[in-house]
Formats: structure tokens, C-alpha cells, sequence
């Protein structure tokens, strides 16, 4: 599924495809900027959208044979909730 997919289930349901495209424009902004400035985003039966910095350091490469730099960088974890979860891995019985 992709943006163009979510902007057309929405259309169907409550909002023109216009309107659904700023809503889901607006949310995804926000995540963005919630991530930029390092705070946790928590979507309730979902997930939460974590930042995570790791520090420079060097790794050593076997082909060069030399240490090279690896700078610092943020990257961002998902974790799902308990509940989607149990959702997801859910056995048909």
C-alpha cells in the first residue's frame, strides 16, 4: 500500500480525494517533524515511531585494511503494539 492507495480509501469513505490528500499531507508532516526533533511517536493499537542516534566510530575494512569513519547518524524504530500484534500473529483456529 502506498500514499496514493491510503488517499483512496479515504476518498471513499468520509473525504474528497483532495481533502484526503492535505489530511494524510498534515499527518505525515507532523510525524516527520515529531521524529526531527526527537520525540517518540505513539499511534495507540498501532506502534510507536522511535528515534534512535548512534554515535561516530570506526570500523575496519578488511579490503583496505584500514580504519574507516563512520559518522554519526539518527535512525528511526518501529516498535508494534501488544495489541496489533496479537492481531498480526493471530493462528486461524
Amino acid at each position: 500500500m502506498n500514499k496514493k492507495n491510503l488517499v483512496e480509501k479515504l476518498a471513499k469513505h468520509t473525504l474528497t480525494k483532495e481533502d484526503a490528500k492535505k489530511f494524510l499531507d498534515i499527518i505525515f508532516e507532523e510525524i516527520k517533524y515529531s521524529l526531527i526533533s526527537a520525540d517518540k511517536v505513539v499511534i495507540k493499537n498501532f506502534g510507536s515511531f522511535i528515534p534512535k542516534f548512534y554515535k561516530s566510530k570506526k570500523m575496519y575494512d578488511p579490503k583496505r585494511k584500514k580504519y574507516i569513519p563512520i559518522h554519526p547518524r539518527r535512525k528511526i524504530k518501529f516498535v508494534i503494539s501488544k495489541t496489533f500484534d496479537k492481531i498480526l500473529n493471530k493462528k486461524n483456529n
